[in-house]
């Protein structure tokens, strides 16, 4: 598009992981290194558009612009930056799975389905997604995913350990390569000073590693549920990357 005899590139990217003040201080001293440049960012939900304008005399000249700022950004970002354009966090990781040809199962307990519901947006997901297990009750985890009434008893159904041998049981049962389990306290209540409403445990398992990582969220039931579906669908794509 052209504005007062210029040419003028836009990009986007899509940044999740970190917050936008963080994020802005990083890229900040970029703008200052070409003055035909403008970088905005714009908050929405829980992740982040990063939108890059280069304007040039030509397209070429504008576009090598772009090339080399999106370099620069994809340096200090990272791995939070994990899309372009309109990319949705399922399509990334339903890509990675059918690119390494890895099968997944989910186990879902405050999600109550939710992260199964995500990844099957994405046409062409049932050739690695097996299927998903709500497992809400205690009973449930120990019958369908195999969680120890030991661990259950010591630990608590909302517990990095559960999470841990959700994921894992999953992956038996399933006979697949991949399972992701999700265990917490939702709201409004059931939350104690212990074990406070937000509270929430993502367990992975890939091909026989296991690991878990814990939240705090904040927001009414469906924000917290919602937000555990896209954090745990971001450590499941870190994850993959790092494979």
């Amino acid at each position: 598009m052209k504005a007062d005899n210029n040419i003028m590139v836009l990009k986007v990217l899509r940044v999740f992981g970190i917050r936008e003040a963080y994020m802005a201080e990083m890229v900040k001293d970029l703008i200052d290194e070409e003055k035909n440049l403008i970088i905005e960012s714009y908050a929405k939900d829980v992740d982040i558009t990063l939108k890059i304008t280069a304007k040039g005399n030509t397209e070429e000249e504008a576009k090598a612009t772009i090339v080399k700022i999106e370099k620069k950004i994809r340096e200090r970002l990272n791995q939070s930056v994990y899309g372009e354009g309109d990319t949705t966090m399922e399509e990334v990781v339903a890509k990675l799975l059918l690119d390494k040809h890895l099968t997944i199962a989910t186990a879902e307990s405050c999600t109550g389905g939710l992260i199964a519901a995500t990844l099957i947006n994405y046409p062409g997901i049932s050739e690695v997604f097996m299927q998903g297990c709500v497992t809400y009750s205690n009973e449930a985890k120990m019958q369908r995913l195999g969680v120890k009434k030991e661990t259950l008893d010591e630990f608590g159904a909302v517990s990095e350990q559960t999470a841990l041998e959700m994921a894992e049981g999953i992956t038996k049962t399933s006979e697949t390569n991949v399972g992701i389990s999700s265990t917490g306290i939702a709201g409004p209540g059931g939350g104690t000073e212990e074990k406070p409403v937000g509270l929430v445990y993502v367990g992975l398992c890939i091909n026989g590693i296991k690991k878990a990582v814990k939240f705090n969220f904040k927001g009414d039931r469906q924000e917290v549920r919602q937000r555990t579906v896209i954090n745990a669908l971001d450590f499941l794509r870190r994850e993959l990357l790092n494979m």
